[in-house]
C-alpha cells in the first residue's frame, strides 16, 4: 500500500501532491551580507526546478517584508500554499540551506 504524504494546518489535511513549495529571500541593495548570501542562495536554488523562488527587496517591497514580519536581513522562508514552514535568518550556508528545503519538500 502506498502511503499519501498530507500537510495538515488548523485540522485540515492537504495531500501535498497538490501544494506547491516557494522559497522567498529578503535583502535589500544596500546590505553586504545580503550580497554574500545571495551567491550561496542562488547556487542553492538553482537544484531545484519544482519550487518557486522568490526574491524580494524589502525597501522596494516593505509591504510583503511586514506581511512575513521581517526584521533583519537577510532572511529566508520556506513555505507551502503561502503557509509559511521556517525562517532562516542571517547567511547560512549551502549545505544548511538545503537541509531545510529537503526537510519540507516531501511534507
Amino acid at each position: 500500500m502506498v502511503g499519501i504524504s498530507v500537510l495538515k494546518i488548523d485540522n485540515l489535511c492537504i495531500p501535498t501532491k497538490y501544494l506547491y513549495m516557494e522559497i522567498i529571500k529578503f535583502s535589500a541593495k544596500w546590505c553586504g551580507p545580503c550580497k554574500t548570501y545571495k551567491i550561496i542562495f542562488d547556487k542553492v536554488v538553482s537544484e531545484y526546478s519544482d519550487i518557486t523562488v522568490k526574491e524580494v527587496d524589502i525597501d522596494d517591497d516593505a509591504d510583503i517584508a511586514k506581511k512575513y514580519d521581517i526584521r533583519s536581513i537577510p532572511t529566508t522562508i520556506i513555505a507551502k500554499n503561502n503557509v509559511e514552514l521556517d525562517k532562516l535568518k542571517g547567511i547560512i550556508t549551502g549545505k544548511e540551506l538545503k537541509t531545510s528545503i529537503d526537510k519540507y519538500i516531501d511534507i
